[in-house]
């Protein structure tokens, strides 16, 4: 799994990262983006390359995004283990 914790960087800077990673992610990877907020342009870029995600809220300002391109990967379970 590909993991960045963007709380705390400033804007564009989890965009431009997470467009880095959309580049070269593979069929099978799953990449898990944690936040300040959501990242709705950033959701509207996945769709336009095809990628499939999953947000879920852990507390205030902690949000969890999970991106694969696999239409196998069960995101939602992903999701749910957020709010442990």
């Amino acid at each position: 799994m590909i993991e960045l914790d963007a709380r705390g960087l400033n804007h564009p800077e989890p965009l431009e990262r997470s467009m880095d990673v959309f580049k070269w992610m593979d069929g099978e990877d799953i990449f898990h983006l944690t936040i300040h907020r959501l990242p709705q342009p950033l959701l509207m870029i996945a769709e336009r390359f095809g990628i499939r995600y999953e947000v879920c809220e852990a507390g205030e300002g902690e949000w969890h995004v999970y991106f694969t391109k696999s239409p196998t990967v069960d995101l939602a379970s992903l999701c749910k283990a957020c709010h442990v």
